[in-house]
């Protein structure tokens, strides 16, 4: 596993102010309306009906589908479309599962970034997954619903000669990592799952016992959570199952299976963010049973800071700029 460092003197003074500027706000910059429930259609699932932005409407061609009770958007860029209304073939498929806490739908700056996936992944089928959210569901019951959409997205994608990427940030990439374990263990009752070719995590979720020592320290400098925020969400989301159970903490899941399986494990992670610690575990667990992928580890940024490219902020734009390029080179 290739792991690169960029040190915190590459940090720009704009995210520097950034951070310091929001620190006060925390975490009710990333926590949900209270409204929220009632505003969403909701599956039996627990999956909500999404409302996809104009933006993505107005460059792309959305198509909504209900996929064993999980609502999907498969999303190509306007210009890939013939004009018998084909789409051009694809080389690969990407999953995205949008972070929000495990209780918010995708935000303005995950719209942001799929729009900006299909601009320039124009090889990738791009399919936001609206994954169960912990207002209605838990994980013991999500991963489990989740696993049959993936079942059909997966074989309909080796069936057009298409390779498989699931991506996610934050709480998504805790979802999509999970999904992946949960797949390829002998729990999942198909004998036919079907490994996808990699794993994009952005500052994810990775252990919901939320019990390292060390994100106490980091919650010091942190500008966007506290360790008191992710461990209510990591609650929510785990409900009856054990804090350090694989479907919620993947970090102690068999991550041989991956190996074994040909998946690399790719992601990107900020030091001023109380998740990193676990992260920086699960890379070394990783490491230690021959995991292939690469990871940036950037000193000094906050939680999902790619995400900040959307302001034009350079240490956004170079995050997304690494996400991408490792995408387009693990297939």
């Amino acid at each position: 596993m290739n792991v690169e460092t960029q040190p915190l003197s590459e940090r720009s003074w704009f995210m520097h102010l950034l951070e310091t500027l929001i620190r006060p706000f925390r975490p009710r910059l990333v926590a949900p309306p209270s409204n929220l429930e009632s505003k969403l259609e909701w599956s039996k699932t627990g999956s909500p009906r999404l409302s996809v932005s104009s933006s993505l409407k107005t460059n792309c061609v959305v198509t909504e589908r209900c996929i064993h009770y999980i609502w999907c958007y498969n999303i190509d860029i306007k210009q890939n479309h013939r004009q018998d209304g084909e789409v051009e073939r694809k080389k690969g498929r990407v999953l995205y599962f949008a972070g929000g806490g495990f209780h918010a739908p995708p935000s303005s700056q995950h719209w942001s970034l799929i729009l900006e996936f299909a601009r320039r992944l124009p090889q990738f089928h791009l399919t936001l997954v609206s994954y169960p959210l912990s207002m209605k569901s838990t994980a013991s019951a999500a991963i489990p619903a989740l696993s049959h959409m993936y079942h059909e997205l997966a074989s309909e994608s080796k069936r057009n000669g298409q390779e498989l990427i699931l991506a996610g940030d934050s709480s998504g990439g805790n979802v999509a990592l999970s999904l992946a374990l949960h797949v390829l263990s002998s729990s999942f009752p198909s004998k036919d799952a079907i490994a996808p070719r990699s794993i994009m995590l952005i500052s994810p979720v990775v252990d919901c016992s939320n019990s390292n020592p060390e994100m106490t320290k980091v919650s010091k400098v942190d500008p966007v959570l506290t360790t008191q925020y992710t461990g209510y969400v990591a609650r929510k989301w785990r409900g009856d199952l054990a804090p350090s159970d694989p479907l919620v903490s993947p970090v102690h899941a068999d991550l041989a299976i991956l190996k074994q399986n040909g998946v690399q494990v790719n992601g990107i992670v900020g030091t001023w963010d109380v998740l990193a610690p676990d992260t920086l575990e699960f890379i070394d667990r990783c490491k230690a049973v021959k995991v292939d992928g690469s990871w940036c580890i950037a000193e000094g940024q906050m939680h999902c800071f790619p995400l900040t490219w959307k302001y034009r902020l350079t240490d956004g734009i170079k995050g997304k700029e690494w996400i991408i390029n490792t995408m387009i080179k693990s297939i």
